[in-house]
């Protein structure tokens, strides 16, 4: 008698699961379309300084911890969009000709920007990687791939060619590497330093101005890991359900196991077999919370708490922030410190 239940149970919960994945895909982020230049974080335009885009929240704390007054900084991720797979407006690229640096990411985390340097349009704009150096976590596809391109070597030229079609379409929207290292505060000294650099090669009368701030930052940056090894070193538990796969920098750092929702971005899309082995694995692990992002819908968050009898709480990818905690001026260590209050009860630390 408990098998049939059981595969009923089973089958509920994907119908369930099936119908809110339909609508999630449809609300899961915010319409591009609502928001305009104006919502970024722009400040008074002075001809004076220097111009500075960063691609978005993170890279526009850091840049602007180290600039202060003496530069003119925006961000060109709109305030409420997620990052992932957005692309500039002809507007924001206006803008971008006539800044001096662009400071992005990397690590596929702006599919955009190798198409605006090879276009040779920009040429006045210093590109600055901040993942430059730095050893980045390989996707599991990305070693398959290369698992592939072994396999197929010394076949038939015309065989190589339809492998590469077939890769080019293939990676248009895959992740050879996960970008999300920014949530690593070590990591994001790495960041800040090479930001440095890039602003010193630009402005080298503000070098001093340049080099003090970075420095002062780090050392917040450093306050920062060490708040976070000491309130994570006694805790019952060592697992975490974020909404999506950000976190593993952060879990490397501090020891914490990453079971996450979905893929590197919040819009990848899981199946209904994924989400079962989502919720069996809550279950069998005792896991009470499962974590939202403030620029996803909680919609499927809240259902699959519901299925494993878990609270939801949120937990911060940092790659966006909302418009009252723009008014707020709310900074990159403050969203941090949320982050690690909403671990500990997570992780049941004493």
């Amino acid at each position: 008698m408990k098998k049939p239940i059981i595969a009923a149970i089973g089958v509920g919960v994907a119908i369930v699961i099936g119908v809110i994945l339909v609508g999630t895909q449809q609300s899961m982020l915010t319409p591009q379309s609502d928001l305009s230049r104006q919502d970024t974080m722009l400040s008074e335009p002075q001809a004076s300084k220097i111009k500075i885009i960063a691609s978005f929240y993170p890279l526009y704390e850091f840049s602007k911890n180290i600039v202060g007054d003496r530069a003119e900084i925006s961000t060109f991720t709109p305030i409420g969009i997620e990052p992932h797979d957005w692309e500039p407006s002809t507007g924001d690229l206006v803008a971008l000709k006539e800044s001096d640096i662009f400071v992005y990411n990397g690590g596929g985390m702006e599919p955009f920007v190798d198409k605006l340097i090879d276009s040779g349009e920009y040429s006045n704009v210093l590109f600055v990687e901040t993942v430059h150096g730095i050893d980045l976590i390989e996707t599991e596809s990305h070693d398959e791939d290369h698992a592939e391109e072994e396999h197929t070597e010394g076949s038939t030229e015309h065989i190589d060619d339809e492998h590469a079609n077939d890769e080019n379409e293939s990676h248009a929207h895959e992740f050879p590497y996960d970008p999300h290292v920014w949530l690593d505060p070590i990591l994001a000294k790495e960041q800040v330093m090479i930001i440095k650099d890039a602003l010193i090669k630009v402005d080298a009368d503000n070098a001093q101005h340049y080099e003090d701030n970075a420095n002062a930052y780090s050392a917040k940056l450093d306050e920062l890991d060490s708040k976070i090894k000491t309130e994570l070193s006694s805790c019952n538990k060592d697992t975490i359900v974020p909404f999506h796969n950000a976190f593993s920098y952060f879990g490397n750092r501090y020891g914490i196991k990453i079971h996450a929702l979905s893929g590197l971005a919040p819009e990848s899309e899981a199946t209904a077999s994924d989400l079962k082995e989502l919720i069996d694995f809550v279950k069998e692990n005792q896991i009470k919370i499962i974590f939202a992002e403030e620029l996803v819908d909680p919609k499927l968050a809240k259902v699959l708490a519901d299925e494993a009898g878990a609270q939801v709480l949120v937990l911060s990818p940092l790659e966006g922030i909302t418009a009252e905690e723009q008014a707020n001026g709310t900074s990159y260590i403050e969203k941090m410190e949320e982050n690690l209050k909403n671990i500990k009860v997570a992780l049941e630390c004493q």
